[in-house]
């Protein structure tokens, strides 16, 4: 929104806004930070010295089906899939190129994002000199960065969204199968052919075909079929896939992953995900009528949009407040069980989440000022010299978040080292991986500066 206040925004609202895509965006993200609160099972045991982050999923097998309703990312990628799409045709019409929709979309992610891993780097390097043999320091350090993993799979998805629009208005469904029957080989080969190395392209598989899904969106398909017959037809036909890759497959109920999983239907990606994701995107679309009505309130609309400028950096920081809360919990010498099995473990969370609210909202106003979309500049137009810049950029970003979500912000001082894939990863390659994106994102648009 830039400088213009959430009042504002509201009374500039246009009447073709797509206001309820707003509303599933902010409550997609604002599930994500009250989902990674619930399921984090923290033991804090100063007797033994003992600090060890783990999941409610891995202990407590009954909440596993609960992601069932509490996995929300699908949404955001099906309304990634509607805001790409809007976007990049909305700058073609005006002459743009790729380099720009890098700069409007892509850059719009890392200008917050690199403001995070910022600060992340130099708390990294002060924790590990001055607490270099604390238990609590590897595991706060490692998991600070695990969630942006999101920003990374995200940022493949934008790259590929002008490409892949240019499929889906060439071919239309074709497309979209061609996608998703290409996941389905993925897990085909690694599952029945042991050709265990291929599961990685699922990344880019199953998340390209949600996000292929918000074309459709944005064509209007459901307005022309019937967002009740549309969405009572995704969600019987992903059910019932789902149901039967549980039940006869090797999938399980849990679209959340967790250690000692036989297999995970997130990391990576499976077809049991995607078929959760067209029942979960069957139920958006039923759900539409009703919290459209609610939406034309101005009080309600106003909460969203208050909600979406703020989003993405409640989103980056809640992981901060939740670090920050246990390391509080540790220096003040609590003791935390972490056995979701025992009502005291839920007990304890509940007493917490008003603290945890708390500190994300200050977290919210120290930085999200960061968080606002590029100003409006001239276009630079197409280029295949700036379209290869474009991409290089998000090549590194890409890679340099799914590092940061590897090793975290662990190994500032100690070269700690991971692999994202086969790749060797510390945190400053990752660091360095972000920063070339950065300058080239800039780069690909540099004559842009000059000219205006």
């Amino acid at each position: 929104m830039g400088d213009m206040t959430v009042s504002a925004a509201v009374a500039a609202t246009p009447t073709t806004r797509d206001r309820y895509v707003d509303l599933v965006r902010v409550g997609s993200l604002l599930g994500v930070v009250l989902g990674h609160f619930a399921m984090a099972a923290v033991v804090l045991d100063h007797a033994t010295g003992t600090v060890e982050v783990a999941n409610v999923l891995e202990a407590a097998a009954w909440t596993r089906p609960l992601t069932l309703a509490f996995q929300v990312m699908p949404l955001f990628f099906v309304v990634g899939g509607f805001a790409h799409a809007t976007s990049w045709r909305s700058l073609r019409s005006r002459g743009g190129g790729y380099a720009d929709f890098v700069q409007a979309r892509i850059g719009r992610l890392l200008m917050p994002t690199v403001v995070f891993v910022a600060v992340w780097m130099v708390l990294g390097g002060a924790i590990e000199l001055l607490w270099p043999d604390s238990p609590a320091t590897a595991p706060m350090l490692q998991i600070s960065g695990q969630l942006l993993w999101f920003i990374g799979i995200y940022l493949i998805a934008a790259a590929f969204a002008p490409a892949l629009l240019a499929a889906h208005e060439r071919w239309g469904t074709a497309a979209l199968a061609a996608l998703a029957g290409a996941a389905v080989a993925v897990d085909v080969l690694r599952l029945a052919g042991g050709v265990y190395g291929v599961k990685w392209l699922n990344f880019a598989f199953v998340w390209l075909t949600i996000h292929q899904l918000g074309f459709f969106y944005a064509d209007g398909v459901a307005d022309r079929v019937g967002p009740r017959r549309l969405g009572g037809t995704m969600l019987g036909l992903g059910a019932v896939v789902l149901l039967a890759l549980v039940t006869w497959g090797p999938y399980g109920w849990s679209m959340v992953s967790y250690d000692g999983e036989p297999l995970s239907n997130l990391a990576p990606p499976t077809v049991a995900l995607l078929a959760f994701a067209c029942a979960q995107a069957g139920i958006a679309l039923l759900l539409r009528a009703p919290a459209r009505r609610l939406l034309d309130r101005r009080r309600v609309w106003t909460l969203v949009v208050a909600g979406g400028a703020v989003a993405m950096t409640a989103f980056l920081w809640h992981f901060t407040a939740l670090v920050g809360l246990h390391a509080a919990l540790w220096g003040a010498g609590v003791d935390l069980a972490g056995d979701p099995t025992v009502a005291s473990f839920w007990w304890a969370k509940l007493a917490m989440l008003p603290v945890f609210l708390v500190l994300v909202a200050l977290l919210v106003l120290a930085w999200r000022r960061f968080d606002r979309p590029p100003g409006r500049a001239v276009l630079v137009g197409p280029s295949a010299r700036r379209t290869v810049v474009a991409a290089l950029a998000v090549a590194c970003a890409i890679v340099g978040m799914l590092g940061f979500a590897v090793v975290g912000f662990r190994g500032v001082v100690s070269g700690y080292t991971g692999h994202v894939a086969v790749l060797p990863m510390n945190v400053w390659g990752a660091a360095g991986l972000t920063t070339a994106a950065v300058l080239l994102a800039r780069l690909a648009v540099a004559e842009q500066s000059r000219r205006a």
